[in-house]
């Protein structure tokens, strides 16, 4: 099998798998969230416009910055809800440098000691110990929060401190999995800004390491004890690294239609939601090119790094669970292909057309290197509605105040409408009916529509009444 190929392939998708296509959508998404924010709160107008006005660079930080991004997202969970409440984000913001060109991130500037354990690759900064000054700042207080809500589910959990060597042994493993893997290893990096050290016990014995998800946003913790093999460490920044980038696409679409869907899990105890599922089986897949790859490494790289590990192990099942009495799925191959058969032959109708894309890639990935993963579901044919939307003949308009951030070179435009309070991603078709939607009858835009190559049909009806119902355009009154 060609692991360079399976690694580009998993490394390079526009959608699912290339860092830097999801850091645009999701710098457009920041920005775009600072204006609308700016509109809520006129009081912290000036700095939320200053910050989004800022080049990618000096946003990146702010971006993926673990308590600023927890606060963005809370405040725009709480418009969406329509609760009316202080930003949270512009009182944190308040103790940001916005002029500070250090490239740090405001929380990373409370460390004492600085280390960017991959520096070049992302804003990936390690948790070392706050400076004494600050640790009754709001922004400080907030972390300490931030991380203890992260910990609610281990038993006895505490942060260590690293030392030099531990520091030294994050910088290896780093080394290690960009140059096994340089698309889909290194694409896990620009999406990981805190890195913490931790000791506790879990559900299924001592911690190895966690991801921060919404508690605590692009940030990992990884047992001390597991910096001195570098093997094991790439094989842990690759599977949490994984879950935030994760975390930072389904910022900008989404993958399940039921969130709440369950599904039951043969090596655990307790049913996962489907939206787990594919977080389980984005990581599954990715292990088995590693554990692949790492088994045929170059001796350059077992000169640099000793032997990668003798054998595959992902976990061992809940003692009780069907795979703990009846032996299997103990292997990433055995448990991608059950999530993967899973997602798209028994609960395919609660993933939304992107998320039975997003499964199909995964799998098609790494058939090569695991057949047993293999997948033959066809793909649901579209079905003509009997029935086509009612247009309005007064024609429409484009709803005010929406607002937009264009990323032409993804064919996208994001958009976000003040009704619903959310944000909208528009294709090339949905775009340019959105555009053309200037106070004509419907029969105006579609003529306009078919002069720029469209075709004026049920696809075109559909998508003046999905931007209607989403807030975008409104029929013309009057």
């Amino acid at each position: 099998p060609s692991y360079p190929q399976i690694d580009r392939l998993l490394g390079t998708d526009p959608q699912f798998g290339d860092s830097e296509a999801i850091e645009a959508r999701n710098i457009a998404r920041y920005r775009l969230g600072l204006m609308v924010l700016a509109r809520h709160f006129p009081e912290a107008a000036v700095r939320f416009a200053r910050l989004a006005e800022s080049e990618d660079s000096a946003l990146r930080p702010f971006l993926y910055d673990p308590v600023l991004r927890n606060a963005f997202e809370n405040d725009l969970v709480a418009l969406e809800n329509h609760r009316q409440a202080p930003s949270e984000f512009a009182r944190q913001l308040t103790e940001a440098d916005l002029d500070a060109d250090d490239g740090l991130g405001p929380t990373e500037r409370l460390m004492a000691r600085r280390c960017r354990p991959w520096a070049g690759r992302g804003v990936g900064w390690v948790w070392t110990e706050l400076r004494p000054e600050v640790a009754e700042l709001p922004l400080a207080v907030r972390l300490e929060e931030l991380k203890q809500g992260s910990f609610t589910d281990l038993r006895g959990a505490r942060r260590v401190t690293p030392d030099e060597a531990q520091l030294a042994g994050l910088g290896r493993s780093a080394e290690l999995l960009a140059a096994l893997l340089p698309y889909a290893g290194a694409g896990v990096f620009p999406h990981v800004s805190l890195v913490g050290l931790a000791q506790g016990a879990a559900d299924d014995g001592e911690l190895h390491s966690f991801s921060g998800g919404d508690p605590l946003p692009s940030a990992l913790f990884v047992a001390p004890e597991h910096l001195s093999d570098p093997w094991m460490t790439a094989e842990i920044l690759l599977h949490e690294g994984l879950h935030l980038k994760q975390f930072d696409m389904l910022r900008t679409g989404s993958l399940v239609a039921d969130p709440g869907h369950q599904v039951e899990i043969p090596w655990r105890l307790t049913p996962w939601s489907l939206t787990r599922v594919l977080a389980a089986l984005h990581v599954y897949t990715h292990l088995v090119l590693f554990f692949a790859a790492a088994a045929d490494a170059p001796a350059e790289l077992r000169e640099r790094f000793g032997a990668p590990p003798v054998t595959e192990a992902v976990g061992v099942p809940t003692p009780g669970s069907r795979a703990a009495v009846e032996g299997g799925y103990v292997t990433s191959a055995e448990r991608a292909g059950h999530l993967g058969r899973q997602a798209l032959e028994v609960h395919g109708e609660a993933l939304t057309p992107a998320g039975r894309r997003f499964v199909r890639w995964l799998l098609d990935a790494v058939t090569p290197l695991a057949p047993s993963v293999r997948v033959t579901v066809p793909e649901p044919v579209a079905v003509t509605p009997a029935a086509l939307p009612v247009l309005d003949p007064r024609g429409y308009r484009k709803a005010e105040p929406v607002a937009v951030c264009a990323l032409p070179e993804q064919h996208q435009l994001l958009a976000y409408a003040p009704e619903s309070a959310r944000f909208q991603w528009l294709n090339e078709h949905a775009w340019l009916i959105y555009a053309l939607c200037d106070g004509g009858t419907p029969e105006e835009i579609g003529a306009a529509y078919a002069r720029q190559g469209g075709v004026a049909d049920a696809r075109f009806a559909l998508g003046i009444a999905g931007l209607a119902a989403a807030g975008l355009v409104v029929p013309v009154t009057g």
